[in-house]
């Protein structure tokens, strides 16, 4: 027979893995969501580091983004201490993890290194998205029915974020993720352009002066309305979804794509040259006028691009790109122009120095 001792430590437990629940369905973004249920599992679990990782090319696990990373200390009175990662980045896959990769189900391994390893796949909509870390000096195959239960919330919730944050006709992040994550992702991409150069210095395939650069690209359809007054609204949508596949081919699922307004698109691009980056925008733009469309016949659009750097506030890059996309509408559409490009050549005046304020 239990003892009420026990049943009462017991409904503790089960009472704090529902607070747990309660707590972590609150959140209102992926981000938060994920922290929330890291420090959760780090809570009920004895364990010494949590990862989400992400994949960064389509259901390959090679190489992999760390979106949130937690390493719990333990000392000897038993006092956790928690230490998250300041910032994201990318990691190659260790050995453990491409074993794992071609399996869909949670496992629980000891690695070379002592510890206790969990991996536990992460899927979206049928598609591989990264893959949970779990590490314990412990051995916590009893927790493994919990760290499924959660693991399994946090399935059903990525969906749930991912069709909140994205644009439902493109699949790209809508408006409310661009205005919400936008100082985030450019921190990203700058963090992504360091590890870029630190890459090439490596491998010396470059110079140890690196001038690749983040890039904020802004994009519009010419003559949309034209298209919807003239066709209607189902053909205005059939030009949004084919620009939408054509700009997925011409990219890596790295560079992040947005549809911010009717027919206005916006990317920020990976570390990349000026050169590199007009190409990839002029591919774009020949790929679009290129096309044949049923009925409508051709479209076309006009591209401005600027460049991210740290000491600019995301509003100005922004209105850079703005100004650059602008003249392209100004000088004939259907054209790419830099913003940087624009100043040397004297074709644009730099904005009045004041004092700017962080609306992000």
């Amino acid at each position: 027979m239990i003892s009420a001792q026990v049943l009462l430590s017991l409904f503790a437990v089960d009472n704090k893995i529902l607070y747990s629940v309660v707590e972590i369905t609150q959140q209102r973004d992926l981000d938060s969501f994920e922290y929330s249920l890291v420090a959760t599992i780090a809570e009920l679990v004895p364990v010494s580091e949590i990862s989400i990782l992400k994949t960064i090319d389509e259901n390959k696990l090679d190489k992999l983004d760390v979106a949130v990373c937690l390493t719990v200390l333990t000392d000897e009175l038993g006092k956790k201490t928690y230490s998250w990662a300041d910032d994201s980045q990318i990691i190659v896959a260790d050995e453990q993890i491409l074993r794992w990769q071609h399996s869909t189900d949670l496992s629980v391994d000891r690695g070379n290194d002592g510890y206790t390893r969990l991996l536990s796949p992460i899927y979206c909509e049928g598609k591989l998205a990264g893959v949970v870390s779990i590490k314990s000096n412990h051995d916590i195959t009893d927790y493994t029915s919990l760290i499924e239960g959660f693991l399994k919330i946090y399935n059903n919730y990525l969906i749930i974020f991912n069709e909140s944050e994205r644009d439902k006709l493109t699949g790209f992040y809508n408006r409310r993720t661009f205005d919400n994550k936008l100082q985030r992702l450019l921190k990203a991409q700058a963090l992504r352009k360091q590890q870029f150069i630190a890459l090439q210095q490596q491998t010396e395939r470059r110079s140890k002066k690196s001038d690749a650069f983040v890039w904020l690209a802004i994009f519009d359809i010419d003559h949309f309305k034209r298209v919807n007054d003239e066709y209607g609204h189902v053909f205005g949508d059939e030009v949004l979804l084919t620009i939408s596949q054509i700009t997925k081919q011409c990219f890596r699922r790295s560079d992040l794509k947005f549809r911010i307004g009717g027919e206005e698109f916006l990317i920020i691009l990976e570390p990349a040259t000026l050169e590199k980056a007009t190409e990839l925008l002029e591919r774009l733009r020949k790929a679009v006028a290129d096309h044949e469309f049923s009925r409508i016949g051709t479209v076309t659009i006009s591209i401005g691009f600027a460049k991210i750097t740290a000491k600019d506030y995301p509003i100005v890059i922004l209105e850079c790109a703005d100004k650059a996309l602008y003249h392209a509408k100004e000088h004939g559409r259907n054209r790419v122009y830099n913003y940087e490009s624009l100043l040397e050549d004297g074709e644009l005046t730099p904005p009045k120095k004041g004092g700017a304020v962080d609306l992000f």
